[in-house]
């Protein structure tokens, strides 16, 4: 045993929820409201609530983004 301690990169993941009231979110918590249409694993489809536009938007990002 080398007394060394070797770390390897976990990635902590949960699964989001953006069926019912979790499909509306703000952007970082201080920006505009949107719905998320769709979702794959890499982007969502989003409504923005106030110009009535859509977007793909990163699925990491709408995962932190708060509820609306």
């Amino acid at each position: 045993m080398s007394g060394r301690l070797d770390e390897e990169a976990v990635e902590f993941r949960h699964d989001v929820d953006f069926t019912d009231a979790g499909r509306f979110r703000s952007i970082a918590g201080v920006g505009s409201a949107y719905e998320v249409l769709s979702a794959n694993a890499k982007t969502v489809r989003i409504r923005m609530i106030d110009a009535d536009e859509e977007y793909d938007y990163p699925r990491a990002d709408a995962e932190l983004d708060p509820r609306a």
